[in-house]
């Protein structure tokens, strides 16, 4: 695996934790990660298209930002929620982030 795809995987794996710990499920309908890295830095943005269900889910993706979850390895130097959108019941959102290696 290469060092964005590494960071995606970690990165879904948080959001599905801390959507659970808020009492949500999130699953994954789409994923991309690219290669940002510049001189000494390891960098990588990713896309996710997500869909939210329970109670919280708004909530959630409300609070959901670059502080509110810890990628093992790596600083999530930038997480933002783009489109979302009711489909059946549930959120289908959009999230993207950047993430940086740790030295």
């Amino acid at each position: 695996m290469t060092d964005p795809s590494v960071a995606g995987e970690r990165l879904r794996r948080k959001l599905e934790q801390s959507a659970e710990i808020a009492g949500c499920t999130l699953d994954v309908v789409t994923g991309d990660s690219r290669d940002l890295s510049v001189s000494i830095f390891t960098c990588a943005q990713h896309w996710l298209t997500v869909i939210v269900g329970g109670d919280n889910a708004r909530w959630w993706l409300d609070q959901l930002d670059e502080h509110s979850v810890c990628v093992p390895g790596y600083v999530l130097a930038q997480l933002a929620i783009g489109a979302i959108e009711e489909k059946d019941g549930q959120l289908l959102a959009e999230i993207e982030a950047q993430t940086a290696k740790e030295a």
